[in-house]
């Protein structure tokens, strides 16, 4: 799908990091750049694993050319039928997906579905899953805030059966920020260390019901979001509904990590939430249909 450049130019919503060293670097990492929409919904699995009804969240906040897309997307989609003691059942699950938008040749903009997230509608009484107990926000390092480096860093968390953090990896960290190639590194790395560094302090409750009961451990998946406001104060909520330009990081896996479901991407999934390292629904065909 092309689109004319209804949103400005990508890069004019990239922060600058002050400190860039050259124009060739500059122009280096601009090349890396790519537009980004997060949006959120749900999707009804009939018995067959196609897709009955979708719904998207704050659909009034979102531009037309996105909604459109995913609506010439999702008849195409198919799941694995959702089995309860291996009979299909109809089933629910919450949706994310990541919309990018990359310079085309002729100068209008391509646009496309680069990764999803499907899972469990989260509820507090759901005892089958692993839940929060304390997880307050790491600290956001003076010295990156300083020079305007931000970004999210995408979190792999081991829980032990004690409810305490075994392990934990940065399994992906994109950047809002621009700078050279060393200066976006070093932001990475200063910002995946203040979120794994409060990862080892947090706590949680173990499955007490369910299948995964018996486990040795537990993986679940935590956003975190490192943005300062014009004000230097950290805002609660980013816009829904409005394109971002940012540079995506590269994807590492630990070695206790799970299998992820085809068409699963870590940045998909939405910030300031707890998410589970595994979902039971597992997508067939292509993102794009």
């Amino acid at each position: 799908m092309k689109l004319q450049r209804v949103f400005g130019v990508l890069l004019s919503i990239v922060c600058l990091v002050p400190l860039i060293a050259t124009a060739q670097s500059a122009r280096e990492m601009r090349q890396q750049v790519e537009g980004s929409i997060l949006v959120t919904g749900h999707v009804d699995i009939a018995l067959d694993g196609s897709i009955s009804d979708y719904a998207l969240d704050q659909q009034g906040k979102l531009p037309e050319h996105v909604v459109g897309l995913i609506g010439r997307a999702m008849p195409a989609l198919r799941f694995e039928p959702v089995l309860s003691e291996g009979v299909p059942v109809l089933a629910r699950a919450k949706m994310s997906l990541r919309l990018v938008a990359t310079p085309a040749a002729d100068g209008n903009m391509t646009i496309a579905i680069k990764g999803a997230s499907f899972g469990e509608e989260f509820s507090p009484d759901d005892t089958g899953r692993v839940q929060a107990i304390e997880m307050s926000p790491p600290r956001y390092p003076m010295n990156i805030a300083q020079i305007g480096g931000k970004g999210t860093v995408y979190l792999l968390v081991k829980v032990g059966r004690d409810g305490h953090v075994q392990d934990a990896a940065a399994e992906q960290t994109n950047l809002t920020a621009l700078g050279s190639a060393r200066q976006m590194d070093a932001i990475r790395r200063g910002l995946e260390k203040a979120a794994l560094d409060k990862a080892k302090e947090w706590t949680f409750s173990p499955p007490t019901t369910g299948d995964a009961v018996s486990s040795d451990y537990w993986v679940v998946r935590v956003p975190v979001d490192f943005t300062l406001s014009e004000s230097g104060r950290r805002p609660a909520d980013s816009a829904y509904g409005q394109w971002v330009g940012y540079v995506p990081g590269a994807q590492t896996r630990p070695t206790w990590a799970m299998p992820d479901p085809p068409g699963f991407s870590p940045d998909a999934l939405a910030s300031g939430a707890l998410h589970a390292g595994q979902s039971r629904f597992r997508l067939l065909t292509p993102l794009q249909g």
